[in-house]
């Protein structure tokens, strides 16, 4: 499934509606990853014009789609989602629930090869939201920093005051902060690999560098606290210029 995670209280608001935006337009569950550190955090937080909030209405099917019968999971070309008609609509009656489907009739099928099918369609439809996300934006002062941080998630105050204090020090450092995370921003494979070293501070025990050491083959660093409290700016310093030195 699609995964989201806001950075800061304020941000928040925006990962939710980002979650809607790809639920709605690709008919999927949407993880959105939060914390008690964000949940418990406050700071000002401008109301946002409502009428200026991007449309995610849903086109809801009304007349057939095949050949006079409709269809559940006739997909669309391009998102590879399926329609959705309104309960009671007339002409478009189709069966719901948790069993596999028949591709295109939506017929509860147990075929081994349809459930294959249909699982890698799913998996593709998640894929192809990468084209319709942003590339993940890079804080890099100047450019030229050997290390890369990547974050995810609430480590955004903590990640941005260290490479603060380390680019008073003198020295150069680069800071990437992921919001999608499944599926990645299309250029984070290309934004890693561009830095020699790259550094991933998680409250947990290394998912981030994990997943993408095994889809980038990056040797990121793991920078891991389970202590149930966040990360202090000075620790996460340290291991930069640990890198630094190194």
């Amino acid at each position: 499934m699609p995964v989201v995670a806001p950075q800061s209280p304020s941000n928040c608001f925006e990962t939710a509606f980002e979650a809607a935006r790809i639920a709605l337009k690709y008919r999927t569950p949407v993880i959105i990853l939060t914390d008690g550190y964000l949940a418990n955090g406050a700071e000002p937080w401008l109301l946002p014009d409502v009428e200026a909030l991007a449309d995610i209405g849903v086109p809801f099917a009304d007349a057939p789609n095949h050949d006079g019968d409709f269809w559940p999971y006739l997909r669309d070309p391009e998102t590879l989602a399926r329609p959705w008609a309104i309960p009671g609509t007339p002409g478009l009656m189709h069966r719901i629930g948790g069993l596999e489907k028949e591709d295109g009739t939506g017929n509860v099928n147990y075929d081994p090869e349809n459930h294959e099918h249909m699982v890698r369609i799913r998996a593709e439809k998640v894929a192809r939201i990468a084209s319709d996300i942003p590339d993940v934006a890079v804080d890099d002062d100047g450019g030229g920093a050997e290390v890369l941080v990547l974050g995810w998630g609430s480590t955004w105050g903590s990640i941005q005051a260290a490479v603060r204090r380390v680019r008073a020090a003198g020295k150069q450092v680069a800071h990437a902060h992921l919001v999608h995370l499944n599926p990645f921003p299309s250029n984070l494979g290309d934004v890693l690999r561009s830095y020699p070293k790259v550094l991933v501070p998680e409250m947990n025990l290394g998912q981030l560098s994990r997943l993408v050491r095994a889809e980038y083959l990056v040797d990121a660093q793991s920078l891991n606290k389970i202590q149930g409290i966040p990360f202090r700016a000075a620790s996460i310093e340290e291991k930069i210029l640990e890198l630094l030195d190194a």
